[in-house]
């Protein structure tokens, strides 16, 4: 769904049953156009860390800092700088469990954030923030919209009195929901194989 930072703004205005529209929100300006200039990219950062969107989703190799940065880790690691939500560290086993996850923590050091582990040439999957609104898909962008609705609704429609604001958090809070659940009916896990004694039963 190919779509503009100004075409999103006016979608959470319509959500607000707000008669007016902005043609330019970097360049206009209006009370409107200066609202959604305030809150469009906490919003879009917002969402962008509320569900596992595939097509944030990233995976890759993390910049070494340092071996054995304490006595406790033995290697430190550079947070990617466009990770919004780290979604995991790859252990080498599609299927994780409470054995095979590879632990970690997350500090930080003057440059920023580090994450800490045992393991060499750590991977990790995670979401990155949306930056681009013409690659948004449809549901990104309806969340973002209610979202930005959500934070938009009191100063365009004078306190809120008739409820649209919390109205479009629930409608937010749909559309993320929803998201987790198609981003996981996209995906195919291996099937866990059974204990012996399970097996055994058959």
């Amino acid at each position: 769904m190919a779509s503009s930072n100004t075409e999103i703004v006016n979608l959470a205005l319509s959500h607000l049953a707000h008669n007016k529209t902005i043609s330019d929100l970097e360049t206009e300006s209006s009370e409107e156009a200066k609202n959604g200039r305030r809150f469009y990219d906490t919003a879009v950062k917002k969402v962008a860390e509320s569900a596992p969107w595939p097509f944030l989703t990233r995976i890759a190799a993390l910049g070494l800092v340092e071996e054995e940065p304490n006595t406790e880790w033995g290697y430190s690691y550079r947070y990617p700088a466009n990770c919004v939500r780290l979604v995991r560290v790859l252990s080498g086993v599609r299927n994780d469990d409470r054995q095979t996850r590879s632990p970690y923590r997350i500090i930080s050091d003057t440059t920023g954030k580090l994450i800490l582990s045992d393991e060499q040439d750590l991977q990790m999957e995670y979401i990155v923030n949306a930056s681009d609104p013409t690659i948004f898909s449809a549901g990104f962008t309806f969340a973002v919209s209610f979202y930005l609705a959500h934070l938009m609704g009191p100063t365009i429609s004078k306190g809120d009195q008739f409820g649209l604001a919390e109205k479009a958090l629930t409608m937010y809070e749909y559309e993320v929901a929803r998201a987790s659940n198609e981003a996981f009916n996209e995906q195919q896990d291996e099937e866990q194989v059974d204990a012996e004694s399970v097996r055994g039963r058959d």
